[in-house]
């Protein structure tokens, strides 16, 4: 089972409808707390919108599809960020990682989405933390992307 299987489980209380007859322009939307996914996308690109849909249903209300509006923006901005930081969280990439991942196809088939999505992510993870940011006891650097265990050497015990 999948990431996108799994989302459909862990939000079976929510009305989620897989739909051929959206038109092409719209891949996902979540209307009075009922959310349709265009399933004419290939499902790296669902699992993408079904996270922005839930995000969506989680955290704004109301129509906020004219973009022309500044505070429709910062949500549909707010959701996107979100649905990143659930798809692909720092402890995903450390994970990566440790199965020896490191280039940009193999990281998006781990984590079930596109190459893009992948890259709009680590893009953002970047304007969010810099070049760096410490999680847990690893640092990660976002250009070029790589993790690294931190050790405190300076710690008692370890300084003889």
């Amino acid at each position: 089972m999948g990431k996108y299987e799994d989302l459909l489980i862990k939000y079976n209380h929510l009305y989620i409808e897989e739909s051929k007859n959206m038109p092409d322009h719209l891949s996902g939307m979540c209307v009075d707390g009922d959310i349709f996914i265009n399933s004419n996308r290939s499902i790296t690109q669902q699992l993408e919108i079904l996270a922005e849909e839930i995000a969506h249903y989680k955290l704004t209300h109301g129509n906020i599809t004219n973009d022309k509006e500044f505070n429709n923006r910062k949500f549909e901005n707010y959701a996107r960020r979100y649905a990143k930081e659930q798809l692909i969280s720092l402890n995903d990439i450390i994970n990566a990682f440790k199965h020896g991942i490191h280039n940009l196809y193999e990281l998006a088939q781990f984590f079930e989405v596109t190459e893009h999505y992948t890259l709009e992510t680590l893009e953002y993870y970047k304007q969010k933390y810099g070049l760096t940011t410490r999680h847990g006891k690893y640092v990660i650097q976002f250009e070029p992307l790589r993790v690294f265990e931190y050790k405190n050497l300076n710690q008692r015990g370890n300084i003889k």
